[in-house]
């Protein structure tokens, strides 16, 4: 398999992501995300189940770049890359302006969302 520099300099900062991705998950976070925006929120609303779904598609799919097996990353993972969280959940798109005040969610947020970006640039080169 032969890569270019610049698939080699994505490759390796998703190898540096990857570490940053295995954090314990933000609760108190979503605790008070809950508490706040509960008039928000419909019953059947799991935003902790949901954040960590989103989150564990990219996580799989790092994992599948990083052994080499990009071609076997199955299609429904890489159609939701292509997605934020907040278009794939929109019911909290309310949340969207709201998350930078939640900072240990927000870093995990950025974190993913950059491994994420990052991963559609090299699947996509």
């Amino acid at each position: 398999m032969e890569f270019n520099i610049r698939e080699l300099t994505i490759f390796d900062e998703l190898k540096k992501l990857n570490d940053d991705l295995y954090h314990p998950f933000p609760h108190k976070d979503i605790r008070k995300i809950q508490d706040k925006f509960s008039g928000k929120l419909h019953e059947d609303d799991l935003l902790t189940a949901d954040f960590n779904g989103y989150w564990m598609n990219i996580a799989g799919s790092l994992s599948y770049i990083l052994k080499g097996k990009m071609k076997k990353i199955p299609q429904n993972q890489i159609d939701e890359l292509k997605l934020t969280f907040f278009e794939v959940f929109p019911q909290y798109s309310f949340l969207e302006k709201e998350i930078s005040t939640y900072p240990n969610l927000h870093e995990e947020y950025k974190i993913y969302d950059k491994a994420r970006e990052l991963m559609l640039r090299y699947l996509f080169n």
